[in-house]
């Protein structure tokens, strides 16, 4: 009891607001840095020194070197001059890749739309790797795949991709495979690329797992997180009605989740035939509800990577 009350408490904390309170704290920047608080992030480390975060070792100092990285308490020890060496972060080149596909326009009760949560996921990722010192670019596919921002670790990146993904808005019926695609086109090797969709693919998902084995095969690292709805995943089934794929509006089917023993394992058997395929070609899965907190949510994620 003491553990669920616990736990209770940290879901209620500022770096563990549900998604519909994270909604009306205002725009992606503040949401991301609210997210972000507190979180840990993993970073990918070289073996060059420089001025890095993380202290590695003294040197003698030697004519030119910067002044900046002189360890003055050393010197009054020991009366010579080093120079503070630190690990420096290598930069990774990364896309995010965002489904702003029609059935991302989906919302359950008072939890945020599917292309809202991907958003709040991408505006994080986004805030952690460019404080890595990460290059990251922004891609999405709905009407068409888009290209909307190349890997950049500058100043004012993460402004102007939190600036895109407010924009965003679902539309067309793409296709994820295109997207990828064109992002190993113009990403460089050995980079990385994170996918986020609720991957309802109209070949079951046969072209976007080919499009995530071709940039494995070239050495990058893939990522794909799926977003779905707690009523699609059938945790909150719904009552009779008159269901339509907003990709395909012609096509109606008359349902009653609630009463459909066999509609969450479907579900989960469609995600996991995608999952498995994926994971065979070593891209990583991550599934995803709206309902979720996002940091919670990625701080498993991590924690499933560390382990």
């Amino acid at each position: 009891m003491q553990r669920n009350l616990t736990q209770r408490h940290r879901d209620t904390e500022g770096d563990f607001l549900p998604p519909r309170l994270l909604e009306r704290l205002g725009g992606l920047e503040v949401v991301a840095r609210t997210v972000v608080r507190g979180f840990l992030a993993g970073t990918h480390r070289s073996a060059r020194r420089g001025a890095g975060e993380d202290f590695a070792k003294h040197r003698d100092y030697q004519q030119g070197d910067d002044t900046r990285y002189l360890d003055w308490k050393l010197f009054a020890r020991t009366d010579r001059l080093h120079v503070r060496e630190f690990e420096e972060h290598s930069n990774l080149a990364a896309y995010l890749v965002v489904d702003a596909s029609l059935s991302m326009e989906f919302a359950d009760g008072d939890d945020p739309g599917k292309l809202r949560y991907a958003s709040f996921v991408a505006a994080a990722l986004a805030h952690l790797m460019l404080g890595a010192g990460d290059a990251v670019g922004l891609a999405a596919f709905g009407a068409e795949p888009r290209l909307l921002l190349p890997p950049r670790a500058r100043r004012g990146q993460l402004h102007e991709l939190l600036l895109q993904l407010e924009r965003m808005r679902p539309a067309g019926v793409g296709c994820a495979a295109d997207a990828l695609d064109r992002v190993g086109a113009s990403l460089p090797r050995g980079g990385r690329v994170v996918l986020i969709s609720d991957l309802l693919e109209e070949d079951g998902g046969d072209a976007l797992v080919a499009a995530a084995g071709r940039l494995r095969s070239r050495g990058d690292e893939v990522i794909v997180m799926r977003v779905l709805t707690p009523a699609e995943a059938g945790e909150r089934a719904s009552g009779p009605g008159l269901f339509f794929d907003p990709e395909r509006p012609s096509r109606e089917v008359a349902a009653a989740p609630a009463d459909d023993a066999g509609y969450a394992g479907r579900v989960a058997a469609y995600y996991q035939g995608i999952a498995d395929r994926l994971r065979e070609r070593g891209v990583e899965y991550v599934p995803l509800t709206t309902a979720e907190p996002v940091e919670s949510a990625l701080a498993a994620w991590v924690a499933r990577r560390r382990g």
